[in-house]
């Protein structure tokens, strides 16, 4: 409490009095009130007020100092004197005032956070100018080697050799080393599950393996030159809890490999389940798995992509959910974040990536048309969402830039003229062009990683699916429902990887077989495979010259090795043939003695001459043993 509480203030020198005049009724009034106030203010502990030049004095001494000039301050008088006759006459209120107010806060509220989504795929140019945008300058198309979607895409570590995954049931390895510039086919091509699909593949963090998820229950490892390892166990079908399962008891969805711990990887399946596999004991079973837990119908749900960072797990499914867990943890229990309706229900989630920077920033792609950023730490609301982005496949991927974070890459799924933007269709099966309907709008859009705009679109002639952005060649593979890869690269940019194969010439050729019918249409540093019948007819002209050597080689029996048949007709190259005369042709003409002498009795020839004294050469082993030979008893008619 104020020390001059209830004091009455100290006397002030009187000023000269005047000779007292007689005061009017309202001057009477204004003293009074004036020493009331005055009177007021001294009981509260408050110096009393000056008079009204001290007053205005102050006031324009606070004008000067507050940094506006004096046409400035006249209009903010002006303001305010409109303000106060407008509440004088009860046109303005404090309520509206107070409604003003309000509507500011919650326009100011409203542009809190990110935008919302915008109903269209419109070009939204970002604010921020520091994103790297991917290399696109010049690209190369491997087609040829599959006929259907390329589902599947894994870039090892060093950017030297990657693998393609597709439907048509194959799987293709390709090395930089051993590409020329007419020459981009795979080392190695087989079928690694039969007549299933191939639906993932990832190359382990040192590169020497391979892990392939088809469409059976059971994933496979390989090294990097295509020798089989092992094959994980699968589980029995008929057990109810997945817990009680060594492997999985339906179809494979998704894989990966751990990115720190070195044989150790993750699969997914339509069993509802995330197992955690190691190279040396796959064979037997898990090590360890997850049970995804739904709220549909049967607690069971499809899962549909994992991705892993550091010690975490995450999981979508078909119903819409997306969770992690911490693998340092029970995984038996409940996850450590979860959300229900994360995407569309009955819609593929088919991609998860990570900010590797931070390691909590997520971004999914779902099957609903939609990219969503989500923080693992406030797992409840995603931080930001992109619509209009179709997705017609269960493979359509979204990367983060490998070079600095600021930027997302997404496909948007090429759909049918006048379709439903390719919401719950998937086109994985077929081919572009087999849907009865023209195609238009594929493109791979990069996006802002903070508010997810738009940054830039890129239009390519089919639906993109799989995206690899190689942080150490600088080059960016996309896979397309066609059958067909883009490896996207920039001359300036980019090192290793493609730019070597293009600039190694073929020994065996100098034809360079990377011809378009329209030079225009591509830039001076792409080189598309011509579909004609370019390829086929250098393929073609290396298989026939190859066939029509060895023919001439097994025609020579010297070269080749091989026994002479038996003559059948008749006879050429000195040799008589077979007839009726033979036995004729060959006492006219003499075949040589040897043909006409019996083998048993030409090795007798050369038998030791035995008499009565001579020691037969095959018994002289029992010579000091058994001087004297011993036979047996009985004949051999005898015994029988």
């Amino acid at each position: 409490m104020p020390t001059s509480f209830g004091r009455r203030p100290g006397k002030k020198p009187q000023p000269q009095q005047v000779a007292a005049q007689p005061l009017s009724t309202a001057a009477r009034g204004e003293e009074e009130s004036a020493s009331s106030s005055r009177l007021s203010a001294t009981v509260l502990g408050k110096r009393p007020a000056e008079d009204a030049q001290d007053r205005q004095a102050e006031e324009e001494e606070a004008e000067q100092d507050d940094g506006l000039t004096a046409e400035e301050r006249a209009a903010n008088r002006e303001a305010e004197q409109r303000a106060r006759e407008r509440r004088a006459k009860g046109l303005d209120s404090d309520d509206d005032d107070d409604d003003d107010d309000s509507d500011q806060d919650s326009e100011s509220d409203d542009d809190v956070g990110p935008p919302p989504p915008p109903s269209n795929t419109t070009f939204i140019p970002s604010k921020r100018s520091d994103i790297i945008l991917p290399p696109m300058s010049s690209s190369v198309t491997f087609r040829g080697t599959h006929s259907k979607t390329i589902s599947s895409l894994a870039v090892d570590p060093s950017g030297s050799r990657f693998a393609l995954g597709s439907y048509d049931h194959t799987l293709s390895l390709y090395d930089f080393g051993g590409m020329s510039s007419s020459t981009l086919s795979p080392f190695r091509l087989f079928e690694p599950g039969g007549s299933y699909p191939v639906l993932d593949l990832s190359f382990s963090a040192n590169g020497g393996n391979l892990l392939v998820v088809s469409g059976t229950s059971e994933a496979k490892v390989f090294t990097r030159d295509g020798a089989e390892v092992g094959t994980c166990k699968r589980g029995d079908m008929y057990l109810r809890d997945m817990r009680n399962t060594k492997g999985h008891v339906s179809g494979l969805t998704c894989g990966m490999w751990d990115p720190i711990e070195l044989g150790r990887f993750f699969t997914g399946g339509s069993d509802s389940t995330v197992r955690i596999w190691d190279v040396g004991t796959m064979q037997q079973g898990q090590d360890d798995l997850i049970v995804v837990k739904s709220k549909t119908r049967g607690n069971r749900t499809k899962v549909t992509a994992i991705r892993t960072i550091q010690s975490t797990l995450i999981a979508a499914g078909l119903d819409g959910s997306l969770a992690h867990w911490d693998l340092r943890t029970n995984l038996n229990s409940k996850p450590r974040g979860s959300i229900d309706n994360a995407h569309e229900t009955d819609t593929v989630t088919s991609s998860i990536a990570v900010n590797q920077n931070d390691g909590y920033t997520v971004v999914t792609r779902g099957g609903d048309g939609t990219v969503k950023l989500w923080d693992l730490r406030k797992f409840r609301t995603p931080l930001a969402v992109r619509g209009g982005m179709a997705n017609n496949s269960a493979h359509t991927s979204v990367v983060w830039d490998p070079m600095d974070g600021r930027s997302i890459l997404t496909c948007v799924s090429a759909v049918p003229t006048g379709g439903s933007g390719g919401r719950k269709l998937l086109q994985d099966d077929v081919e572009d062009g087999d849907t009865g309907k023209a195609l238009a709008g594929g493109k791979i859009v990069v996006l802002d990683s903070t508010s997810l705009d738009v940054v830039q679109e890129y239009p390519v002639s089919s639906s993109p699916i799989r995206l690899h952005w190689s942080p150490v060649t600088d080059q960016l593979f996309c896979t397309h429902q066609q059958g067909t890869l883009s490896l996207y690269y920039d001359s300036t940019r980019s090192t290793k990887g493609i730019i070597l194969a293009l600039n190694r010439t073929s020994k065996t050729s100098s034809t360079s077989f990377y011809t378009s019918a329209d030079p225009g249409s591509y830039s001076d540093g792409s080189y598309p495979i011509f579909e004609g019948n370019t390829i086929d007819m250098a393929q073609s002209s290396s298989e026939s010259a190859k066939r029509r050597k060895l023919a001439k080689i097994r025609q020579d029996p010297i070269s080749s090795r091989i026994p002479q048949k038996p003559v059948d007709g008749p006879g050429k190259g000195g040799r008589i043939g077979a007839a009726a005369t033979q036995h004729v042709v060959q006492t006219l003409y003499g075949g040589g003695t040897a043909l006409m002498e019996d083998p048993r009795e030409a090795l007798l020839k050369y038998a030791n001459k035995q008499g009565d004294n001579d020691e037969p050469e095959f018994t002289k082993a029992w010579k000091d043993t058994q001087p004297n030979a011993v036979y047996s008893k009985y004949s051999d008619d005898e015994k029988e």
